[in-house]
């Protein structure tokens, strides 16, 4: 019995005893991180040169340089209106995507989904919807009438994901787009 009654008090005080908390393991992911970065700097300065050279020579069109890492030209420029899509319009667009073989990725019939007006169209809330970086960054300079063709990075575009089975990872891509109607 003094036994039993020592084994249980024994017992109590270990089981009482509060436990050591596991330290986490470290594992260091800079090397990943760092070569992740790398990757992509490489992938970008490719797809810039590449845009470059094309851009270089073409003979036809001016090209302009955004501050958001792309470029673009008019195919028909307005110069009578002044005003810009702004956050939370409405515009009505029509666009076509290609790549940079200028092979139709995807054509304008296919990507018109939310306004049914022409085929073709698309209803598309500046800033307030999920949209493709780059064309939201490049809608808000253009004018209505404007048609503009931008060249687009893949970091701009669809990036490593690419998507469904027409665009690849790291593609870049040339977009087309007319501007109909700014609500």
């Amino acid at each position: 019995m003094k036994y039993s009654i020592l084994i249980i008090i024994i017992f109590s005080i270990i089981s009482c005893s509060s436990p050591k908390p596991r330290k986490p393991i470290s594992r260091s992911t800079s090397t990943f991180l760092k070569e992740s970065i790398e990757r992509n700097k490489t992938i970008n300065k490719i797809e810039e040169d590449f845009f470059k050279k094309m851009m270089q020579n073409d003979t036809v069109n001016k090209y302009y340089n955004s501050d958001n890492g792309f470029w673009y030209f008019y195919n028909n420029k307005v110069t009578d209106n002044t005003i810009f899509p702004k956050k939370g319009n409405e515009v009505i667009i029509n666009y076509e995507i290609r790549d940079v073989n200028n092979t139709i990725i995807y054509a304008k019939e296919e990507l018109g989904t939310k306004n049914q007006n022409a085929p073709g169209d698309r209803l598309y809330k500046v800033d307030r919807e999920e949209f493709i970086t780059g064309l939201q960054e490049g809608i808000k300079l253009m004018h209505k009438g404007e048609v503009v063709t931008f060249l687009f990075p893949s970091f701009k575009v669809f990036g490593v994901s690419g998507f469904q089975d027409r665009i690849a990872p790291n593609q870049p891509l040339i977009i087309q787009v007319y501007l109909k109607e700014i609500k």
